[in-house]
């Protein structure tokens, strides 16, 4: 007896009543519609939709739920908004703008790049190098003191043409001047070194030009060596001091015997 009921229950689940599968009733049910193997589409040309924003979207075009689904008219609506979006521009003419006036593009300058490099910098320098940079725009002669090992080497006048915060320097129109002691020329007894040679020839041959270096004695242990430049370019490791040259140029000494 329990058998024969299990199966007859069974049987009605899966078979259901005619209300119970039919979707215009009050009493449908769409669970039982889903699990049941007798289950029919009312409708089966009906057209599959991905959800129901899908459907409800279709039917709003067309009218309203009430109006037949109709897959032409759908299309029909859809190529006629198309067609009023686009405008037709003949062929070799420029589309024309449908903005308003202060709706188009603001013409502004574009801004210039900052450029940071030497001549920048010069400008905003404080302290000295503001002084030194006075000089140079207003081409004062100035007198730069050098160092050597232990001591001031000597000086070099001339106008500045360009430097940096390092105290790195380039001169022109220069004149130098240092003192170094006397030394007796002697032949050179190292022979790793060999004997000197004059290179004024071959340094010709390439162009160079060295400045004749005037010589004259000071003392009976020192010697003055002066020269003239176009140009000449200082080390800051080697400035010492720097100030307007005051005093006349000198003019190289001549040689002395």
């Amino acid at each position: 007896m329990s058998d024969s009921k299990d199966d007859s229950d069974q049987s009605s689940s899966s078979t259901g009543s005619s209300t119970d599968f039919d979707f215009t009733s009050t009493s449908f049910q769409p669970l039982r519609v889903l699990y049941s193997r007798k289950a029919q589409i009312p409708v089966p040309s009906a057209p599959h939709m991905d959800n129901v924003s899908g459907f409800e979207s279709k039917f709003r075009l067309l009218g309203g739920y009430d109006q037949v689904f109709s897959r032409e008219k759908l299309n029909e609506i859809y190529a006629a908004a198309s067609s009023s979006k686009k405008i037709a521009v003949p062929q070799g003419q420029e589309p024309v703008r449908r903005f308003l006036p202060h709706q188009g593009l603001i013409s502004a300058p574009r801004p210039a790049r900052l450029q940071r490099n030497i001549f920048t910098k010069l400008e905003q320098m404080e302290g000295p190098l503001e002084c030194l940079h006075r000089w140079m725009t207003e081409r004062v002669r100035v007198k730069v003191y050098t160092r050597k090992q232990k001591g001031v080497r000597g000086y070099v006048t001339g106008f500045v043409e360009i430097f940096d915060k390092q105290w790195n320097m380039a001169l022109s129109d220069v004149f130098e001047s240092w003192r170094r002691r006397k030394y007796r020329y002697s032949q050179n007894k190292l022979c790793a070194l060999g004997e000197p040679k004059d290179c004024s020839d071959q340094l010709a041959k390439m162009g160079i030009r060295l400045p004749e270096v005037s010589v004259k004695s000071v003392h009976k242990k020192y010697v003055e060596c002066t020269r003239r430049m176009a140009q000449i370019m200082i080390r800051g490791e080697q400035v010492v001091l720097v100030t307007p040259d005051t005093s006349k140029v000198v003019e190289p000494v001549a040689s002395s015997s």
